[in-house]
């Protein structure tokens, strides 16, 4: 035989590793988006709360842009995994098995 085996049960669990991780940042996520909305309007009314409010709309879109990249990344990673495991799974049946 010439090329390489894959073990592709291994593919599966780790997609599922990241699968899981999305889930928890997703949940990250919402909690603190609430925790923003919630505590928004209590940064004090004093010169550093007022500079903070000020800046506060830069920082929550800096954050969340991040995250929705984190988010976004975790799910390319284990939709690739999964793709890999069925690409080997495929090519390891028999031509007449295909599809």
């Amino acid at each position: 035989m010439s090329g390489f085996y894959v073990e592709r049960q291994p593919l599966h669990l780790q997609a599922r590793v990241y699968d899981e991780l999305e889930r928890n940042a997703r949940e990250a996520k919402a909690d603190l988006r609430a925790a923003f909305d919630r505590d928004r309007n209590t940064l004090g009314n004093d010169e550093y709360g007022a500079e903070l409010a000020k800046n506060m709309p830069d920082i929550e879109r800096g954050i969340f842009d991040a995250l929705k990249t984190h988010i976004e990344e975790l799910e390319r990673v284990a939709s690739g995994l999964n793709v890999s495991a069925r690409n080997y799974e495929r090519a390891d049946r028999p031509s007449d098995k295909r599809n």
